[in-house]
This record gives C-alpha cells, sequence and structure tokens, in this order.
C-alpha cells in the first residue's frame, strides 16, 4: 500500500466516522443525492453546504474541495454497503412446508 493509498484510507475512514457520529447528518446523507451535474462539489443544497463545514471541521479541514467531495462520496457508499436490510418471518420447526436435508457424511 502506498502512502497516498494509507492517507485516503484514513480520510475516509475519519469521514465515516464524523458522518455516524451524526445521527442527522448521516440520515441526510443516506438519502442525499447530489445533481449528476453539480455532484457533491458544485451542489447548491444548502443542508448538504452546512453539514460538510461540520464535517470538514471534524475531519481536520484536510481536504480541497474536491478531495472533500470525493471522500464523502466514498464515505456515504461504505455506509450504503454496511446497511443491510432482512426480510423475514419467523420459522416454527413444526411448520410442515419446511423440508429439512442432512447429510449422511
Amino acid at each position: 500500500m502506498t502512502s497516498f493509498d494509507i492517507m485516503w484510507k484514513k480520510s475516509v475512514d475519519d469521514m465515516v466516522k464524523s458522518i455516524e457520529l451524526n445521527e442527522e447528518i448521516y440520515l441526510y446523507l443516506l438519502s442525499f443525492e447530489p445533481c449528476e451535474y453539480t455532484g457533491y462539489a458544485w451542489t447548491t443544497d444548502n443542508k448538504y453546504k452546512e453539514y460538510s463545514v461540520y464535517l470538514d471541521n471534524k475531519t481536520g479541514c484536510v481536504h480541497s474541495g474536491a478531495s472533500f467531495a470525493c471522500c464523502v462520496r466514498e464515505a456515504v457508499n461504505i455506509i450504503r454497503r454496511k446497511l443491510v436490510v432482512v426480510n423475514a418471518s419467523e420459522v416454527s420447526t413444526e411448520d410442515e412446508d419446511i423440508l429439512t436435508i442432512s447429510s449422511s457424511v
């Protein structure tokens, strides 16, 4: 891993932690999709701008505008991949519709 890779991973990890520490920002960013023509870097969304100031300060003000936007995008992608929704219903061992397969080994 190069020194850039190490630095980038730390930056993204810091961003993920900062987002997860603030429930309001966390919930907002999970549903926020910037315009495809402006992306995170040039969005005019006031709520995003407010939150980006908080996140920039929380992560140490180490980014340019472009790297900040890339870092937020990667952090949000990581957070979204962590979310797993499982729809399940309780199963009874007495349910006749359940077929149990066992191995003879």
